[in-house]
C-alpha cells in the first residue's frame, strides 16, 4: 500500500505555484510569509489584491472607507452587480478568499488615520491606491515613522503614475554606489568654469571639432579630471554622500509640498456666492435640492439624480445669462442681429458646455476622477511589481533591484513610460530637515472675514481654536489676529480690507497651551479667492 508523506494541501500549492518557483531567485517561503497591506479597494487596489491572492500571498490586510456603486462596476473587477452599497474592503476579501482558500485576509471599514498601529507595523510592504491627497499624506506619514516601505500610485484618466518610497533607516538596500559617484562627478563637471578649468573647455571643443581624435583628448585632458573628482568623491563618499542617496528614497510629500485645496472649500465658496462654472452649478443644485425636498439627493436613486439634474441645469441656464448680461451691455443688445445673438449664446454653450447628463451629477459631487480599466491594469501592475521586490528585499532575498529612478509616470496614449529623476527635498515637511510646520492651501469667497480662515482650515482637517493662534503675515510681520489683545480680536474684518490678496501667505502661530500641545508649530496658509 502507498502513503502520502507530504500533505494533500502542499502538493495542490506546489501545482499552483509551480511556475513562480521557475523565476531565478524565487523563493515561495517569501510569499507564504510575507503580509502586504493595501490602503484603498478601488480600481488600483482590487488589481493589486488579485494578484498576490493568486501569488499566494500568505496574508492581504485591505483598507477602504467607502462602498460600493454602480459606476465602480466597469473597473473593479472583484466587485459585481448586487454589490451596491456594501464596503468595499469587505466584499473584495469574500472574491480573494474565493480565488484562493489559502490566504489570510484581515479587512477593516475605517480610516487609514484610525488604524491600529500594529497593522502598520504587522506588514511587510505598504500600498497606497488611493485617490485623496490628504489620505496619501498621512499614509505617507505614516510609514515614515515606522520606516516601511510603501509603493504609491494613481490614475487620471489615459495617465497614470507609481512611485516607491524607501523611509531613510528602513534598512533595505536601494540604489548603486558606483552609479551615484558617477552622478556626483557628472554634476561637480557641470559646476566648474572654464576660467577655472580652461583645459576641460578647451578639450570639449577639440572633441566637438576633432571626432577622430576624441578618444586621445579624452585619456590627455577629461579623464584626468574625472578621476580627480571621482578619487575625492569616493574618498569622502561614504560619510558625506551615502546617508542621503543610498537606502532611500524622496517620499510622497516631497513631490507635494503643498497640497491642493480641498474640493470641501470650493464647495463652501459657492454657497457663498454666485455658480462660475458648470461644477459651481451643481454643487448649487444641491443645495437647492435639499431645500425644496428636506434632504440630500441620494445618488443611487434615479429619480432623485434626475431631480437634482433639473434643479443644476437651472443654474447653468442662469449662468450661461448672466454671462451674456455681463458682456453685452443693456443698449447694444438691441442692435444685434438674431443671427450674432445666437453666435454668442453658442460661444457660451461651448464655454461652459453642453445640458447635463445624468452620470454627470454623481461624477461632480462625488469629486470623481476620469478612469478606465485598461490603465488602471497598467498602474496596478508596475505597483504590484515594485511591491514584489520590494517583500522580498525585507526578507533579505533579491529578485531584482526597486525601480531606480523610484518614479514612472505613463501616457496611455502614446503608449510611452516615461521614468522620472526626482531628489529629496531638505526642506520637505515630512522626511526632510524642517519639523513642526505645515503647508495648506485654501479656497474663500472675495468677501471673507478673518474669522473664515479658521472655518476653512475646519475644512480641510486642520481644526484650530481662534483663542490659541495667532495670524500674521510672513512678509511684514503685521499682525491679522492675536486672540490676546481685544483691538487684534474682531473675527468680522474683511481680508481684503487687511490688503490680502489672491495667493498671499499668511502665517498661523500657536500659543499658550496650543503651543506645548500642537504637532504643528507654525502653518504656512495660502489663500485663493474664489
Amino acid at each position: 500500500m502507498f502513503y502520502l508523506t507530504e500533505k494533500i494541501e502542499d502538493i495542490v500549492k506546489a501545482r499552483m505555484y509551480a511556475r513562480q518557483q521557475l523565476i531565478e531567485g524565487w523563493d515561495q517561503g517569501v510569499i507564504d510569509n510575507g503580509c502586504i497591506l493595501i490602503i484603498g479597494v478601488g480600481a488600483l487596489g482590487c488589481e493589486i489584491a488579485k494578484d498576490f491572492a493568486l501569488m499566494g500571498l500568505g496574508k492581504l490586510i485591505l483598507v477602504d472607507l467607502d462602498t460600493i456603486e454602480t459606476s465602480n462596476l466597469s473597473r473593479q473587477m472583484l466587485f459585481r452587480v448586487g454589490d451596491e452599497g456594501r464596503p468595499k474592503a469587505e466584499v473584495a476579501a469574500e472574491r480573494l478568499k474565493e480565488m484562493n482558500p489559502y490566504l489570510k485576509v484581515d479587512f477593516y471599514f475605517e480610516k487609514l488615520q484610525k488604524l491600529p498601529i500594529s497593522v502598520y507595523e504587522e506588514s511587510d510592504v505598504v500600498i497606497a491606491a488611493l485617490d485623496n491627497f490628504n489620505a496619501r499624506l498621512d499614509l505617507n506619514k505614516i510609514c515614515l515613522r515606522l520606516k516601511k516601505p510603501m509603493v504609491e500610485g494613481g490614475t487620471v484618466g489615459f495617465e497614470g503614475h507609481v512611485q516607491i518610497i524607501i523611509p531613510e533607516g528602513s534598512g533595505l538596500s536601494y540604489k548603486n554606489k558606483k552609479r551615484e559617484i558617477d552622478n556626483l562627478v557628472d554634476a561637480r563637471l557641470w559646476e566648474i568654469t572654464e576660467m577655472e578649468y580652461p583645459e576641460y573647455f578647451k578639450a570639449q571643443r577639440k572633441i566637438e571639432e576633432l571626432e577622430e581624435d576624441i578618444e586621445q583628448i579624452r585619456e590627455e585632458k577629461i579623464n584626468p579630471l574625472i578621476r580627480r573628482f571621482r578619487k575625492e568623491i569616493e574618498l569622502v563618499f561614504d560619510w558625506k554622500y551615502a546617508p542621503e542617496v543610498l537606502d532611500q528614497t524622496p517620499c510622497y510629500r516631497c513631490l507635494v509640498p503643498i497640497p491642493p485645496a480641498d474640493d470641501k472649500l470650493v464647495a463652501a465658496c459657492t454657497l457663498k456666492g454666485l455658480p462660475r462654472n458648470r461644477n459651481h452649478c451643481v454643487i448649487k443644485a444641491e443645495v437647492n435640492f435639499e431645500k425644496k425636498y428636506g434632504h440630500r439627493p441620494d445618488l443611487n436613486l434615479n429619480d432623485e439624480v434626475l431631480k437634482l439634474k433639473e434643479i443644476a441645469q437651472e443654474e447653468l441656464e442662469k449662468l450661461r445669462e448672466r454671462v451674456f448680461n455681463e458682456n453685452i451691455p443693456i443698449e447694444e443688445r438691441s442692435s444685434l442681429t438674431k443671427e450674432e445673438t445666437e453666435e454668442w449664446k453658442k460661444n457660451i454653450e461651448d464655454t461652459f458646455g453642453a445640458d447635463y447628463k445624468f452620470e454627470e451629477m454623481e461624477n461632480i459631487l462625488g469629486n470623481k476622477i476620469a478612469a478606465i480599466q485598461t490603465v488602471s491594469s497598467v498602474i496596478s501592475s508596475i505597483e504590484s511589481q515594485e511591491a514584489l521586490k520590494l517583500l522580498f528585499r525585507v526578507n533579505g532575498r533579491n529578485i531584482g533591484d526597486p525601480m531606480d529612478p523610484p518614479y514612472v509616470n505613463y501616457n496611455g496614449v502614446y503608449g510611452q513610460f516615461d521614468h522620472l529623476t526626482i531628489i529629496k527635498n531638505n526642506d520637505c515637511l515630512a522626511c526632510g530637515e524642517i519639523e513642526g510646520e505645515e503647508n495648506v492651501h485654501i479656497v474663500v469667497p472675495f468677501d471673507a472675514n478673518v474669522g473664515y480662515i479658521f472655518e476653512a482650515m475646519k475644512l480641510s482637517e486642520h481644526k484650530l481654536d481662534p483663542e490659541l493662534w495667532m495670524i500674521t503675515s510672513p512678509m511684514t510681520k503685521e499682525i491679522y489676529w492675536n486672540p490676546y489683545m481685544p483691538s487684534m480680536k474682531d473675527p468680522n474684518i474683511k481680508l481684503t480690507s487687511l490688503k490680502i490678496k489672491n495667493n498671499d501667505i499668511i502665517t498661523l502661530s500657536p500659543l499658550g497651551k496650543a503651543l506645548v500641545e500642537s504637532e504643528i508649530k507654525k502653518y504656512n496658509v495660502i489663500i485663493t479667492f474664489m
